[in-house]
């Protein structure tokens, strides 16, 4: 097996379509550079969430893209624009695209600083992976690529809003959004709410304690004067 076919084995398993799947398989085989299989997502890390950098960290936000992609498909999949796309059919393309949409994300590699060498491969790596891959690529699969990076493009001519095919644009916004998504920086507000949250667990235990009846204390001698009175009884009924 392929390291494509390992390391993502179970995104792979998401595609119906065995061309599709191959299609996927044999352009990681071909294109694929070692770093991908390695480098963080951001070299910067400002931009991702911790998940998505140190090593690895570009593989794992790939995994993320693809379950965005597929939770998305759920919200949007039968818009007007997509929903003539047999089901199958159109999560099989997004999986296909998600998972190669940041093949050459840093170009032609990282310098020892760990910053890619071509300074603006942020905007260009999904226009210059499509047309590697070629326009015989699925028309959705190849725009899909293209404009992943939605308004960062470079291009301005493969931005989403920029395609005419109205099912194609459609495609393209929906995988951009996946690869958005998938980017945001959550680490710091999931934090705050992790914080809020065991606030209002503290703060309800605190009212239910002071909400609870108190118990009374028992009255003293009571049991001894309720023991004599059984033994008084007793004796009486001899």
């Amino acid at each position: 097996m392929t390291k494509a076919e390992t390391i993502f084995a179970y995104e792979l398993s998401l595609i119906h379509d065995k061309n599709i799947k191959q299609f996927v398989i044999t352009c990681f085989d071909k294109l694929c550079p070692d770093y991908f299989w390695t480098c963080p997502c951001s070299t910067t890390g400002k931009f991702h969430p911790q998940v998505s950098l140190g090593v690895g960290g570009l593989v794992r936000h790939t995994k993320l893209a693809v379950w965005w992609g597929i939770e998305l498909l759920g919200a949007l999949g039968a818009s007007p624009e997509l929903k003539n796309i047999a089901p199958k059919q159109l999560q099989d393309e997004v999986v296909a695209t998600l998972l190669m949409h940041d093949m050459i994300k840093n170009g032609k590699g990282l310098n020892a600083q760990g910053r890619p060498f071509e300074s603006d491969v942020t905007g260009t790596h999904g226009v210059t992976l499509a047309k590697i891959i070629g326009f015989d690529a699925p028309e959705r699969i190849f725009a899909g690529i293209a404009c992943h990076m939605g308004i960062w493009t470079t291009d301005t001519t493969f931005r989403p809003n920029s395609i005419v095919d109205p099912t194609v644009k459609a495609f393209a916004n929906l995988i951009h959004l996946a690869d958005y998504a998938a980017s945001r920086k959550v680490d710091s507000i999931y934090s705050v709410l992790e914080q809020e949250k065991q606030n209002d667990i503290d703060q309800q235990t605190t009212n239910n304690t002071k909400t609870e009846t108190p118990k009374s204390p028992p009255c003293p001698g009571v049991r001894k004067t309720e023991s004599s009175q059984a033994t008084t009884a007793a004796e009486n009924s001899q």
